[in-house]
């Protein structure tokens, strides 16, 4: 528990800042709620799903442990008998290991993203309001205007 409450500690003013900003980006681009919740989805998805293959690899890895000292074969859920999918997972793995090693990347960016959702839904509901990002580009929609001497 208090761990927990430390990582919250540590890493929400960070996954606020991003969030903040993710959410600034997905209002001035895309059109609808729907749309914006959806575009938050790919990359969360993603590390949850590596970080879900790294865990029953891990577990598996202790049954096969254990299964070897009684002398029985263990079977595993992640070996298919295919090569491109064993590959595939194989490379979900490594990544999901890396991600449990270096929470402090992947957590703050769920966090974030988690807090970007948040502020989409509020400004939907007219709770709040997000301001658009600036950019330094100009657009059709927006005239330049002339600078003072």
């Amino acid at each position: 528990m208090l761990a927990a409450l430390f990582v919250l500690a540590f890493f929400s003013p960070l996954a606020f800042i991003y969030g903040r900003w993710r959410a600034r980006g997905l209002k001035s681009r895309q059109p609808s709620l729907a749309k914006r919740l959806v575009a938050l989805l790919p990359m969360p998805l993603i590390l949850c799903l590596c970080a879900t293959v790294a865990i029953i690899w891990e577990n598996e890895g202790a049954a096969r442990n254990r299964a070897a000292l009684l002398g029985q074969d263990a079977h595993s859920l992640l070996a298919t008998g295919n090569g491109v999918l064993d590959g595939l997972m194989t490379i979900a793995r490594w990544l999901g290991q890396l991600e449990l090693i270096l929470f402090m990347i992947a957590l703050p960016y769920l966090l974030g993203t988690l807090i970007s959702a948040t502020l989409l839904v509020l400004d939907a509901r007219g709770t709040i309001i997000l301001a658009p990002l600036e950019s330094e580009e100009v657009t059709p929609e927006t005239p330049q205007t002339p600078q003072g001497d």
